[in-house]
């Protein structure tokens, strides 16, 4: 029997592309077939993550960025957990309790960055080695995104994100300003900078 290992989103994409282009005219899809591009899979494995990830509608499926879910927190410490407001914020088409479910994992995801950064801060590099590689790119993602803008907040020039573009690269949107006040007051802005450095020379391989 195949093992499970968790899905990445380049295979999730992939996942997709294959299964639009083994189905037949009648929009069947022959799982084994598709598994022939999955070696480590099986035919009832594909056929589970392509339902549960709903990648058949390409309108319910979207590949979340770190800007998403910036723009999330944005949402959600602006206007509380009005989801059905909220989802009128993104231009994509997303469930509510999909929203719902992004926020609460990105909370639990939030608090593992405060303990790798505190962990930085006190010196115990050899315990942030050991976290998960996915956990220390998403605090490298999360922290930069953060600082691009911040640095906005304060009136610096910066090299802008898509994201940047989206929401303003001279001044922030309303809409962020206290968010990015609370993050200020519990952050030391040149420390997470400094620490970002460090995280950046950890994940060199």
């Amino acid at each position: 029997m195949k093992q499970y290992s968790k899905w990445s989103e380049s295979e999730n994409q992939r996942l997709n592309m294959v299964v639009k282009n083994c189905q037949t005219k009648h929009h069947t899809t022959n799982w084994k077939l598709v598994q022939t591009y999955f070696p480590d899979k099986t035919p009832l494995q594909l056929k589970s993550q392509f339902s549960n990830k709903q990648l058949a509608n390409p309108k319910t499926y979207h590949s979340w960025t770190e800007s998403d879910l910036y723009k999330l927190m944005i949402n959600v410490l602006t206007h509380g957990e009005n989801w059905s407001y909220i989802k009128t914020q993104f231009n994509f088409d997303v469930e509510e309790s999909t929203l719902k479910s992004r926020w609460y994992k990105y909370k639990k995801e939030h608090q593992e960055l405060k303990n790798v950064l505190k962990q930085i801060e006190v010196g115990q590099i050899n315990q942030v080695q050991q976290v998960d590689k996915d956990v220390l790119i998403s605090a490298q993602n999360y922290f930069h995104t953060v600082e691009n803008r911040a640095a906005v907040y304060f009136g610096q020039q910066i090299q802008p994100t898509e994201y940047d573009l989206q929401m303003g690269q001279n001044k922030l949107n309303e809409v962020e300003i206290k968010p990015m006040e609370m993050f200020l007051n519990e952050f030391d802005l040149e420390e997470i900078k400094k620490n970002i450095k460090i995280l950046e020379n950890m994940m060199v391989y």
